[in-house]
C-alpha cells in the first residue's frame, strides 16, 4: 500500500513539474504596431466582414458548451512598452433565422470575456464602451500568447441558442500608469461566435449569417487622430492647442482649455462646450475624412 502511494506521489510530482508551454491558439488574433498604427490580423486568420476583419470563435463540447479558451491574442512591435487594452465598440448582436436579420435587442444571451484575471460582460443592453486589459508588453515590445476565456450563456445561466453572435472591439495601448495613450486605437474588428452544440446551426448556416451582415456605424479610430490634428490646424479659434486623445464616456475625444471637447463615437463626430453648448452631432466621420483628405 505504501509502495503504491509512493508511486502515485512520484507520478504526481513529475506531472506538476512539467512546464506549461504557451501555444498559438485558434484563431490566432495577431496584431502589430507598424507605422503608427495597430494592424489587426497580421497572421491572416480572420476573414473580411464588409470593411472590417472578423475572427470566428467556435464553441464545442458537451460539459460546458458555451465556454471556449483556445483562441489567442498576440502582439508585436510595440516599442514604447506599456499595456494593451480592448474596448467594446458595439453591443452583442444575434442572428435571427426567422427574421433573416442581425438583432441588436430582443434576446437574453450575454458574452463574458476573461483576460488578465478580469471579466467583462457584453449583451444587447449593457457593456458597450467597457474596457478590459489584454496584457503587459515585454521589454521586446511583444505580448505572450494570451488566451482569453469566452463564455456565452443566457442570463439565467442556461446554454445559449445555437446560432451566430457578433461583437465589435478595438485595441489600444497606454502607459503602465494608464494616464497616456501610447498606441491609438485600432480599426474596429469583430468576433463572431458559432454555437452548434445542438446540431441546429451548421457551418454553412453560420457562413450565410455573416454574409447577411450589412454593417453598423463604427468609428475608424486609425484615422481619427489625423482628423483631430487637421481640426486643430484649421480651426484654431475653436481647438486652440494640441491636445491628447483619450476615451471619455465611450467617446474617443480631445478636450481643450476653453472647455470644448471634440470626439467620435459610432462613426459620427461630436462636440460639446463653448459655442456648441451641449453634446452636438455634426454628422458622419466619412464626410470629415473626405473634407480633410484623410485616406483609408
Amino acid at each position: 500500500m505504501i509502495k503504491k502511494f509512493l508511486v502515485i506521489l512520484l507520478l504526481a510530482s513529475v506531472t506538476v513539474s512539467q512546464p506549461v508551454m504557451a501555444h498559438e491558439g485558434t484563431p490566432n488574433m495577431a496584431f502589430a504596431w507598424r507605422q503608427g498604427k495597430i494592424l489587426i490580423d497580421t497572421q491572416r486568420q480572420g476573414r473580411q466582414l464588409g470593411d472590417h476583419i472578423v475572427f470566428t470563435i467556435p464553441f464545442a463540447g458537451s460539459l460546458t458548451p458555451y465556454r471556449m479558451s483556445d483562441a489567442s491574442f498576440r502582439g508585436i512591435g510595440f516599442d514604447q512598452g506599456g499595456t494593451l487594452h480592448y474596448q467594446f465598440v458595439s453591443t452583442l448582436m444575434k442572428w435571427s433565422p426567422d427574421q433573416n436579420r442581425w438583432m441588436r435587442d430582443g434576446f437574453d444571451e450575454q458574452l463574458s470575456i476573461r483576460m488578465a484575471f478580469v471579466t467583462r460582460k457584453i449583451s444587447a443592453w449593457e457593456g458597450e464602451d467597457s474596457q478590459g486589459l489584454v496584457g503587459f508588453l515585454s521589454a521586446s515590445g511583444s505580448t505572450d500568447d494570451i488566451h482569453p476565456t469566452f463564455e456565452l450563456q443566457k442570463t439565467d445561466g442556461s446554454a445559449p441558442d445555437d446560432g451566430a453572435y457578433l461583437v465589435a472591439l478595438t485595441l489600444f495601448g497606454t502607459s503602465v500608469a494608464g494616464d497616456q495613450i501610447l498606441y491609438p486605437p485600432s480599426k474596429p474588428f469583430f468576433l463572431a461566435f458559432h454555437m452548434n452544440t445542438g446540431g441546429g446551426f451548421n457551418p454553412n448556416a453560420f457562413s450565410q449569417s455573416l454574409a447577411q451582415f450589412s454593417g453598423i456605424p463604427l468609428s475608424d479610430y486609425s484615422r481619427i487622430d489625423p482628423l483631430f490634428d487637421w481640426a486643430e490646424a484649421n480651426f484654431s479659434e475653436i481647438f486652440p492647442h494640441p491636445a491628447q486623445s483619450r476615451f471619455l464616456f465611450g467617446f474617443y475625444a480631445r478636450c481643450y482649455d476653453n472647455a470644448i471637447c471634440l470626439g467620435s463615437k459610432r462613426g459620427r463626430v461630436f462636440t460639446t462646450g463653448g459655442p456648441f453648448g451641449g453634446l452636438t452631432d455634426h454628422g458622419p466621420l466619412k464626410s470629415f475624412f473626405d473634407q480633410a483628405g484623410i485616406a483609408d
